[in-house]
């Protein structure tokens, strides 16, 4: 089964969409396993307790949310060298997913997937920056 490090911004939109979006009903139907650090899991909780997001997620979702990934989740400790984003921010998830590999870093932000040397430095980790579509595309497999 891949295992996947999916980014702050996309696990804001699965706690607030839940069934509604096709990676959260992949991740809870076992196609893959989600794996995350407590360092990721503070930011996730720092940023959905934001003002500007409470309108998206209340406080409840959000602790119901941070106890699912807690519960069913992969915890690993972050790696201490890794290749660095262009925006310090995203360091997180990149220390993560290179904990992980060989994994997928599933993301939205054209900081990572759009870095070209970062990717590549990243591949040579293990670790395939990918977005949604194309991890969902890569959990059904060949025609």
């Amino acid at each position: 089964m891949p295992l996947a490090v999916v980014d702050t911004n996309l696990l804001l939109r699965m706690a607030a969409g839940q069934r509604r979006l096709p990676l959260y009903v992949a991740w809870r139907e076992r196609r893959f396993d989600l794996v995350v650090s407590d360092v990721l899991l503070d930011e996730f909780e720092g940023v959905a307790n934001r003002r500007s997001i409470r309108r998206f997620l209340s406080p409840l979702r959000v602790q119901e949310f941070t106890a699912l990934l807690r519960a069913a989740a992969l915890l690993v400790v972050p790696a201490v060298q890794f290749p660095h984003c262009r925006d310090s921010k995203d360091d997180i998830v990149i220390a993560t997913a290179v904990a992980a590999s060989p994994c997928y870093l599933v993301t939205a932000d054209r900081d990572l997937y759009g870095d070209a040397d970062l990717v590549n430095a990243l591949r040579e980790l293990g670790v395939t920056v990918v977005q949604t579509a194309g991890f969902l595309a890569v959990l059904e497999g060949p025609d």
